[in-house]
């Protein structure tokens, strides 16, 4: 699994502290499904601090507060909660103005495989300058969400890692994004799983594959409501990236694509979609990549597909297109500055609205790790 911008700072030979700090500049301009348009622009601020001790040559332990801001009218006054309830339903994490404890986990390692328990951050992302996930990337951009359970990691001596995770859902709702018709009230779908298969190498010419899957037991409202059926929610996803040396300079190309795959999804009439029977479950992202144009710098461009029964994406909203370009500096190894310009359109329009939505955004948001 990849790692975000973090960092350690040691406080003494137990202690350290742990965090980093994102601040930026948003815009976003809406042409909404029901004719309107709105335009929102915003500064946020993202602080994650928090405690890691290293209590032995095996186990350590970390604690990490975590609140999110804006300075737009539509933030809340700030509010710190121990949410031992999932987030709010079909949201991206934490609204703005809201904090909590994102981490709170005792890790055990002994050689090659490790088990974490408690409240961790977890996440497997397509490499490449706009890293991005179908299925599973905690907090991305300044969200907040987290992963309560249990977290076992083996890496072989031939460089590929086991991920198995065994994770708590609240009957309110998940701790992680999942979206409509995904619903936790029935007891069957307090706990489910996911397991990954993965070897990175960003020296190599091969520089990721993996493969995974995601198991929800009785967690899918394939009607859109409580009485209707609920079934068990599957979700496949494979992930592949290469990468050539271009001219003399250390600049290269990475080429990286990955595809999800729900066999049981809900119907087009619970997503409110044209049609009849299931709604599509594939979901498919492509990214172009130039690392290292002139040293720290790089360009990428996504392009995703995401069908309305892909239910699992923080960086996807399903039944939506994608195209995404985004320019980062890492300045130093503690601080990237990038800029996104992203556009998002509807595929299928519902069939309760006038028109599809469209979102064009862009950001330019400076990160410090610390």
């Amino acid at each position: 699994m990849q790692t975000k911008l973090q960092a350690a700072v040691p406080i003494n030979d137990t202690f350290s502290l742990v965090g980093d700090a994102r601040t930026g500049f948003y815009t976003l301009d809406r042409d909404d499904r029901d004719g309107s348009t709105s335009e929102k622009d915003e500064w946020r601020l993202r602080l994650r601090a928090g405690l890691q001790a290293t209590i032995n040559d095996s186990l350590s332990a970390r604690v990490r507060f975590a609140g999110r801001y804006t300075t737009h009218r539509s933030g809340a006054d700030p509010e710190f909660e121990l949410y031992s309830s999932g987030i709010t339903p079909g949201s991206d994490g934490l609204k703005m103005g809201q904090a909590t404890f994102d981490e709170m986990w005792l890790n055990y390692a002994q050689g090659p495989w490790s088990l974490r328990v408690g409240r961790m951050q977890s996440k497997l992302e397509l490499v490449g300058v706009a890293k991005k996930s179908l299925d599973r990337n905690d907090s991305p951009n300044t969200d907040i969400a987290w992963t309560d359970g249990l977290y076992f990691k083996h890496k072989a001596a031939n460089g590929w890692k086991t991920h198995a995770i065994v994770q708590y859902n609240p009957e309110e709702g998940a701790t992680q994004v999942r979206r409509k018709t995904l619903d936790f009230a029935d007891s069957s779908s307090r706990v489910s799983y996911f397991l990954a298969y993965e070897k990175t190498d960003k020296k190599a010419a091969i520089v990721q594959r993996s493969l995974d899957v995601t198991y929800l037991p009785s967690a899918l409202q394939s009607d859109g409501n409580a009485t209707g059926r609920i079934d068990d929610y599957w979700a496949f996803a494979g992930r592949f990236a290469a990468q050539w040396p271009m001219g003399t300079g250390g600049m290269k190309f990475l080429l990286a694509g990955e595809l999800g795959y729900a066999p049981n999804t809900p119907t087009n009439s619970a997503l409110k979609l044209g049609g009849s029977g299931d709604a599509g479950g594939n979901a498919t992202q492509v990214t172009f990549n130039f690392i290292d144009i002139v040293p720290h710098h790089s360009v990428g461009v996504v392009v995703g597909k995401v069908e309305g029964g892909w239910l699992l994406s923080p960086d996807f909203k399903n039944n939506q297109y994608l195209y995404e370009t985004r320019y980062r500096w890492n300045i130093t190894k503690k601080q990237r500055i990038e800029i996104r310009v992203r556009y998002r359109t509807d595929i299928e329009q519902r069939t309760d609205k006038m028109e599809k939505r469209v979102d064009k955004d862009l950001y330019a948001r400076y990160t410090q790790k610390f």
